[in-house]
């Protein structure tokens, strides 16, 4: 069931049960509170286990979390919670899968300083049927409002160590892989809950139309040759859940390669934290950090992202070095790009819109439609789309001389004029000349 986030704090305690797993040995009290902010170091991690339930579901859920002690070693049960406010990161595991299988979703972030409640799904975890319609109907999503309602309850429950140190006026994050993924996805769609403002869906399908009631920013992660999850499908749910999104692609890969230690993980992992600390903590450096952070091994990762809502400008002409002349919107926008005009007229009039770290869109003031890198940068640009996706963004690159650059992040190539500066635009080339660099005039 969908809540409003201002109800967090009077929810009840419904079958919040504390018991010990087989980590460690139980431990002492938490230290003296701090406010919540985007922690600078890494936290040791405990591990807490729950009896819940949803109706005659059962929902044993362990909640990792920072704790007080030494960083890098395995999750201690029942360990002193480390000072502080923290925000709910929730992560649902795959087919078969179990908290334990996702160490390295899950360990990251309560080492980064967020509280990870991980429920065991009743149908779909290592030893049960494997009853994949759990996710289609929509249980799997409810299961996880009820493990966010009763992880937000601890805050106010009277003896459990995690009472006060819950963020409960920002939101909730939510993650999971593959069914995990779905339904993650789902809480955004078909089964929404309001309280979601971050959610990284790793290798899922599309669940549904977004949900009106809510506003998260969204990451997902796939390889674009999943055999299990079809890349077009978590393309399309992309495509249609408004910004902020982001999407990291790892390219060449399957199903979960790049969740395992070894290939493309290092991305994967700083960018998943890096989304939850900007989500979450406000962390706005970590934000600005996602571009390396997900290409870091660019021969096999594509980073596409729209972080901000649209504002309107400023309004710009971009003049090609190669020619000296005015990139313009042919036809009131309707025939491709060139660079062929002496001077700023309507066509030659752009919004460059910022959309967050150091990504851009162009939107022609001719017809107020955005510059688009057709068919994934094969064709000519054109400005004649009225949202903004991934073949309308573009990495902007500031050079040296003065000049901008515009790389596409549908493929990862600079938008250029061609060898004569008169040539319709096309985003084809794999380094910057004359004809890749344009100066900004205002307009």
């Amino acid at each position: 069931m969908a809540m409003n986030r201002r109800t967090f704090l009077g929810l009840g305690a419904a079958g919040a049960v504390a018991a010990v797993h087989a980590y460690g040995v139980p431990a002492a009290t938490a230290s003296p509170l701090a406010p919540a902010a985007a922690p600078t170091q890494r936290f040791a991690i405990g591990v807490r286990e729950y009896a819940w339930s949803r109706g005659s579901r059962r929902l044993t859920t362990r909640i990792f979390y920072p704790a007080t002690g030494t960083p890098g070693g395995n999750p201690v049960v029942n360990a002193p919670v480390a000072g502080g406010v923290f925000p709910i990161c929730e992560f649902s595991h795959g087919l078969g899968g179990n908290p334990e299988s996702y160490a390295p979703l899950v360990r990251p972030l309560a080492e980064a300083g967020f509280v990870v409640p991980a429920p065991v799904f009743p149908t779909t975890s290592s030893g049960t049927p494997g009853n994949i319609q759990d996710v289609y109907n929509g249980n799997q999503s409810r299961d996880v409002s009820q493990v966010i309602t009763n992880t937000l309850a601890l805050n106010t429950t009277a003896g459990d160590p995690l009472a006060g140190h819950l963020d409960t006026t920002t939101g909730v994050g939510v993650a999971g892989h593959s069914l995990g993924g779905m339904t993650t996805h789902g809480l955004l769609t078909a089964w929404p809950d309001s309280r979601v403002v971050a959610a990284v869906p790793f290798a899922c399908v599309d669940m549904g139309d977004p949900g009106t009631t809510v506003r998260a920013k969204v990451l997902f992660v796939h390889g674009d040759q999943d055999p299990i999850c079809q890349y077009s499908s978590a393309r399309q749910a992309y495509g249609e859940l408004p910004a902020p999104k982001a999407f990291l692609t790892h390219r060449g890969t399957g199903h979960d390669q790049y969740i395992w230690s070894g290939y493309n993980h290092t991305q994967t992992v700083a960018t998943y934290v890096d989304w939850m600390r900007w989500s979450l903590y406000a962390d706005t450096a970590a934000r600005d950090r996602l571009p390396a952070d997900a290409t870091s091994n660019t021969s096999t990762t594509t980073w596409e992202a729209v972080l901000t809502s649209l504002p309107a400008g400023p309004t710009v002409g971009l003049r090609c070095r190669a020619n000296n002349r005015y990139i313009c919107a042919e036809n009131a926008g309707a025939d491709p790009l060139v660079a062929n005009r002496t001077a700023l007229g309507d066509w030659e009039r752009f919004d460059l819109i910022d959309l967050g770290a150091g990504t851009v869109a162009l939107r022609a003031r001719v017809n107020g439609r955005y510059v688009c890198a057709e068919n994934a940068g094969a064709a000519a640009l054109i400005a004649n789309r009225t949202a903004v996706g991934p073949w309308e963004t573009f990495q902007r690159v500031n050079n040296t001389d003065g000049t901008i650059s515009l790389r596409a992040q549908a493929n990862n190539q600079y938008v250029s004029t061609g060898t004569s500066g008169t040539n319709q635009l096309t985003a084809n080339r794999t380094t910057i000349g004359p004809a890749e660099s344009f100066d900004l005039v205002n307009g």
